[in-house]
């Protein structure tokens, strides 16, 4: 029997709720930590380390939600989508939740989508992988 690559009502509510832990996640790492984006050493290096934290998120998002590997594509997306919103209303009509000028909220801006975009992109190494292994 093969299996769907729907996502059950329990998966897309447990997706929802990570992504709004992941958001609000974050918004507290730049609240907490606005230095690490505007530091000329500690912002590059602040970007480097997202590259792991961005795998584990993936890993994280397919683990809690019990997604099988054609479903982690969309779950990751689901994730990202819920994150996205919320950054674009924060940085919209409240710039100053990231942090206390245009430069930080700019500086968190660009970071929160390098880290949706290597968390979108592990997903897919990691279905690409399963897919290969269960060939």
């Amino acid at each position: 029997m093969e299996e769907s690559t729907m996502l059950t009502r329990r998966q897309v509510g447990i997706l929802l709720l990570l992504g709004g832990a992941f958001w609000l996640s974050a918004l507290a790492y730049l609240r907490g930590l606005p230095q690490l984006l505007t530091d000329p050493l500690w912002n590059p290096l602040n970007f480097a380390s997202t590259v792991s934290v961005a795998w584990t998120s993936a890993y994280l998002i397919r683990r809690l939600a019990g997604l099988a590997p054609d479903q982690l594509m969309a779950g990751v997306g689901l994730v990202g989508a819920v994150v996205m919103v919320a950054d674009g209303v924060a940085l919209n009509w409240f710039p100053r939740a990231y942090g206390p000028d245009d430069t930080v909220s700019r500086l968190a801006g660009a970071w929160l989508l390098w880290g949706y975009g290597f968390s979108l992109g592990a997903a897919l190494l990691m279905a690409r992988h399963a897919a290969v292994k269960h060939r």
